[in-house]
């Protein structure tokens, strides 16, 4: 069983460039993802919380739950705000 309460994480730009960063899980109704998405300057920070919901050990197939953070360079002169398409047809990083 997970242990309670969300779990806290640095997700850290130490590129040289704007990035965009996406989270993934394979387990939606299990794992949740505060912050799922977003775009960071080069060496700027955000902290993001990641939760688990309580299941039984040994009762529920959890061999394939997992988290996934997908980055890419954004495009240059695109604004801060986090864009979807910067993940479509573009090599991502994981």
């Amino acid at each position: 069983m997970c242990n309670p309460g969300p779990h806290f994480s640095n997700i850290i730009n130490a590129g040289g460039r704007r990035t965009g960063w996406t989270i993934k899980t394979t387990n939606m109704n299990r794992l949740g993802v505060d912050l799922p998405c977003d775009a960071r300057d080069h060496k700027d920070a955000v902290l993001m919380a990641v939760s688990c919901d309580s299941f039984q050990y040994g009762q529920e197939d959890t061999n394939n739950d997992h988290i996934t953070i997908e980055w890419t360079n954004t495009p240059d002169g695109a604004a801060k705000q986090f864009r979807r398409e910067w993940f479509h047809g573009i090599l991502l990083n994981k």
